[in-house]
């Protein structure tokens, strides 16, 4: 593959990005110098897909992007003896999934794909403010 892709002359640098699935990789190995002079850079990706030894490719995108927000819910604190004087951070987070998910099956173009995912959204009922992280995937910018 190096062959047909890369110069005769020059330097080939092999990278293998650690922590691509959370986003951290790429961003610690630049701040690290791993990118500094490089003219180009061809992608691999380990498939579950096909077999061990087998290259598998296509025209245009492969694999999706991803990104991903954080929101901060805040609640009032409150008992399970008095539940009409608290306002519940959890349950407005989990309205907040609902609604997430009706834009990407609602105002999304159904030939792109996206799937958003909740990661974590604590589940106890006095955890004030609550955090919930989320991960978008999509084909689209």
């Amino acid at each position: 593959m190096i062959t047909l892709f890369c110069p005769s002359q020059g330097t080939v640098i092999l990278l293998f990005q650690p922590a691509e699935e959370a986003g951290n990789g790429a961003k610690r190995m630049m701040q690290d110098g791993a990118l500094e002079d490089v003219e180009a850079i061809f992608a691999a990706h380990v498939s579950h897909e096909h077999p061990t030894g087998i290259i598998g490719s296509r025209p245009g995108p492969l694999l999706a992007g991803c990104g991903f927000f954080r929101a901060v819910i805040s609640g009032k604190k409150g008992l399970a003896a008095n539940p009409h004087r608290s306002v519940d951070p959890v349950l407005a987070a989990s309205a907040a999934v609902i609604s997430l998910q009706g834009i990407v099956s609602r105002e999304a173009n159904p030939l792109d794909s996206q799937v958003l995912l909740h990661i974590n959204i604590p589940s106890f009922q006095n955890f004030n403010p609550c955090l919930c992280v989320f991960l978008l995937h999509t084909f689209s910018d």
